[in-house]
């Protein structure tokens, strides 16, 4: 049995959000991330898979998806620890409805967020590991680190996307 606390782990992912998305807004990128909400229900907990949002962003029709992770890592992607960095669970990203422009990896330890585009999905591959925190086995996305983006070049990215008046990726 798990002693996994589902709750906290949705809230604390939420408050993550938040700081990506102060990050972003100090940048220029005008967005928000939406208050979390806690699924009630198998209903719910569906709804939510297919639907959830980490960050809208105000001037497109697109959003971005934000994970933390226990690593030690800054913005700088030279100097990112690891080889490859799990993106997704495959169950998760395959349900999503609308898949988010880039996923934002940021450090628990130092707060850096680093990025991955999702046009890069083809080149990510599946592996199956044990979630120990969870103590289920579980398939993800995983994906090369010399995909990485750094944050600023996301940043510069939306800012050129917003100039050319693309609301779509």
């Amino acid at each position: 049995m798990s002693d996994f606390d589902y709750t906290k782990a949705f809230l604390e992912g939420g408050e993550w959000a938040k700081h990506v998305a102060l990050l972003l807004n100090q940048a220029g990128v005008s967005c928000h991330a939406p208050a979390v909400q806690i699924a009630r229900n198998n209903a719910e907990r569906r709804n939510m898979t297919l639907n959830e949002k980490d960050i809208l962003l105000d001037d497109f029709d697109f959003c971005l998806e934000v994970k933390s992770t226990k690593g030690d890592h800054t913005t700088d992607i030279k100097e990112f620890p690891w080889r490859s960095l799990f993106v997704d669970t495959v169950s998760g990203y395959d349900a999503k409805i609308e898949k988010p422009f880039a996923y934002i990896i940021v450090s628990k330890v130092t707060g850096d967020p680093v990025c991955i585009l999702t046009e890069t999905y083809p080149k990510w591959s599946i592996k199956t590991t044990r979630d120990e925190n969870q103590h289920i086995t579980e398939s993800f996305y995983s994906a090369s680190a010399s995909l990485l983006i750094s944050f600023d070049e996301l940043v510069g990215i939306l800012l050129d996307l917003k100039l050319e008046g693309r609301r779509t990726a």
